[in-house]
């Protein structure tokens, strides 16, 4: 009987977990991570003044 070749053979690969987010109460800012204060629609950094809106998805 011969023996067949079925290809190449690669060893099983780890899971890799993703990192899952902690959850804060108080929302940071995306560039800096700097405290922000929301007024209305908008988050303003009270560091670095960067501001996003409601209508940004975030």
């Amino acid at each position: 009987m011969e023996a067949k070749s079925e290809g190449l053979v690669f060893p099983p690969l780890p899971l890799v977990r993703a990192r899952v987010k902690e959850a804060t109460s108080e929302p940071r800012c995306e560039m800096c991570g700097a405290e922000v204060i929301a007024s209305h629609c908008k988050r303003i950094c009270l560091r670095c003044g960067f501001m996003t809106g409601c209508s940004e998805g975030v």
